[in-house]
């Protein structure tokens, strides 16, 4: 990340700490090390030596003048050691300040605020963790080199950039988090935190400034007049856009992370969706990622979006075989659990995200691609939504009639690459000023839409799903009463009541989905093999074809076959993927299931075969309204 896209946030911060922090001044010792550079920056180096006492070994900061920086202060010694004076200071890097001390709330996880300029004057800002001195420094070294320090190339004074952080003593003190988010009423981004904590400010802290590029470009109005307000009458767009406001709304709800996925052909429009999202946030190409990475790498990057928007495109890159745990673990909002060499556990990564994903396959397609089973949890977890408006523009509801859908998309891409990243800090700031009433509006609009859009025969995993696109809705109406969006009161509603009914379309069914599913896969496994494994109960024994694998016996009923299905069968080949008894109860009580006498699930019935035995006796009922 590019911090000098964005200097005043530095100051900002910085003032803040300065102001919450520092130790007033209290005596003329106080006074004498505000005079000198390196104290003023919060270096534990010894006073400079004067005429009536022995130098000292130190570190001096110097920020002006022809040649800035830290410079390494050595002594020179007689043959007997005794200091016999002071060497040539030896410049180490250029000027590096040491703003604050930094800890967690455990008071574990120590580290330093770090402040410094690139070439181009740009400011930077990294928290860096302690941890980073346990080795020799070369990775520390590394990520202050990428983000424009100049450092010596001298092997043994390069090392001294690690000594002169870790001396420093600033007085001033932060807490630092290990994840973007929420903190109490605090908001904190990499480079930036929102809202005056009560006591301390905090300070997101990592190995590393990489990986949220939260850049900017262009201003806030004409994101809004040129991006936002072009969305307006096209669902799709609109949402996406809400979605990208209803990241840290999650967060100040404290509900649970989830996607919603775009699906459709090549074309359609996604892609447009997902940078007009993006653009919230910072570079449409930057801030978006792709499916394309290790659980361990999805896990890194879920935990630098908490409360934020997480854009992940081309689904159809994810492995199938682990498609269902990502969705689940991304949701879930924690990582593995892993141990370190001695067996000991590491810190879980936790996150709590709202992820906005594109591709020509659902979710469901690759798990089933894998040979896995869907899972109701998958589709409340990843909302599947058409990516096709049905209008005939693809992702579009309308558009100018001046333009084409495909020039109006490349329209709505270009303005997005030329105003980005304002949206977000803009909307946190106002969240920040009243989080309470923030909160008490955003659960009045959430509910008042899941009530208007939810069907009154609705399941509980439908009433789930409508509470996700009513969150959707409250962030982006909340959004437009900051005057964040150039929408008219309404359109977000509007938007995410439509998508909804197109998403409850495609599923079929205000029920369970598990239900159907259950259904589905009886229904397929008797068309598929009613004729191969299924012996006909009136066949006369001689002359007739041999049933291999035979499943069970087919009779002939008035209304359709009447299956009677052996257990073992029913069990670990019709019910694979499901709970055996969950399936009979479903097949009973659609009245597909013919039940014993006294009422078990299973009926004792004399076969073909002259075996008297308990089989499952499934009717033609099974067919009736069969989507």
């Amino acid at each position: 990340m590019n911090f000098s896209d964005n200097p005043s946030a530095v100051d900002r911060t910085v003032a803040q700490i300065d102001k919450q922090l520092v130790t007033p001044v209290q005596n003329d010792r106080d006074i004498r090390d505000k005079r000198d550079p390196l104290r003023r920056n919060g270096s534990a180096v010894p006073e400079q030596p004067g005429q009536d006492r022995d130098p000292t070994p130190h570190f001096e900061l110097i920020e002006e003048g022809d040649a800035p920086g830290v410079y390494w202060v050595d002594v020179t010694r007689d043959k007997d050691g005794t200091i016999t004076g002071q060497a040539a200071p030896v410049w180490i890097c250029s000027p590096l300040k040491v703003v604050a001390m930094t800890r967690d709330a455990a008071n574990g996880e120590w580290g330093r605020l770090l402040v410094f300029s690139d070439a181009d004057g740009g400011v930077h800002r990294w928290t860096c963790p302690q941890s980073m001195h346990a080795g020799n420094g070369d990775e520390l070294r590394a990520v202050l080199l990428r983000e424009g320090l100049t450092i010596t190339t001298n092997a043994k004074n390069r090392r001294l950039v690690g000594d002169y952080i870790q001396q420093a003593r600033p007085e001033t003190r932060a807490r630092c988090v290990d994840r973007t988010g929420w903190h109490g009423d605090v908001f904190a981004l990499p480079r930036e935190t929102f809202g005056d904590a009560e006591s301390e400010p905090v300070l997101f802290q990592a190995e590393s400034i990489d990986g949220v590029d939260l850049g900017q470009a262009g201003t806030l109005n004409g994101w809004i007049n040129n991006v936002a307000a072009l969305c307006a009458g096209n669902s799709r767009m609109v949402l996406a856009i809400c979605a990208g406001f209803a990241g840290p709304c999650a967060g100040l709800l404290k509900v649970e992370g989830g996607g919603l996925h775009l699906r459709g052909s090549s074309s359609t429009g996604k892609s447009t969706a997902l940078q007009v999202a993006a653009s919230l946030y910072g570079s449409p190409e930057g801030f978006a990622r792709s499916w394309r990475a290790t659980d361990n790498g999805l896990e890194g990057i879920a935990a630098l979006h908490s409360d934020l928007l997480l854009v992940l495109d081309e689904i159809g890159q994810l492995d199938p075989k682990h498609a269902g745990q990502v969705a689940y673990m991304l949701a879930n909002g924690q990582g593995k659990t892993r141990s370190h060499r001695d067996g000991s556990p590491r810190a879980t990564l936790k996150w709590r995200v709202l992820f906005l994903s594109a591709g020509e396959v659902s979710l469901a397609d690759l798990v089933t691609q894998s040979g896995g089973q869907v899972r109701a949890g998958q589709e409340v977890r990843v909302i599947d939504l058409p990516a096709d408006a049905d209008r005939g523009l693809g992702l579009f509801d309308t558009h100018p009639a001046s333009t084409t859908a495909a020039s109006y998309a490349d329209r709505m891409k270009a303005e997005a690459g030329k105003h980005y990243g304002h949206a977000l800090p803009a909307f946190l700031r106002a969240l920040v000023e009243d989080p309470e009433t923030a909160r008490e509006q955003l659960q009045q609009l959430r509910a008042k839409t899941a009530g208007a859009i939810t069907p009154a025969d609705a399941a509980g995993q439908v009433r789930r799903v409508a509470d996700r696109f009513a969150l959707l809705a409250a962030a982006g109406e909340l959004a437009t009463t900051y005057d964040l969006t150039g929408w008219e009161s309404g359109e977000a509603i509007r938007a995410a009541e439509s998508c909804f009914n197109a998403w409850l379309a495609a599923r079929g069914t205000p029920g369970n989905s598990e239900n159907a599913a259950m259904l589905a896969q009886v229904r397929a496994f008797l068309e598929s093999h009613g004729e191969s494994r299924f012996t006909r109960w009136d066949a006369p024994n001689e002359g007739v074809r041999t049933t291999f694998s035979r499943a069970g016996f087919r009779k002939q009923g008035e209304s359709g076959p009447i299956y009677y299905v052996e257990r073992e069968c029913f069990r670990k080949e019709i019910c694979k993927g499901f709970d055996h008894r969950a399936v009979a109860q479903v097949l009973e009580d659609r009245g597909a299931l013919l039940a014993g006498s006294q009422k078990e699930t299973t009926r004792k019935e004399w076969l073909p075969d002259h075996r008297r035995t308990r089989v499952y006796v499934i009717t033609p009922e099974l067919w009736e309204d069969a989507a």
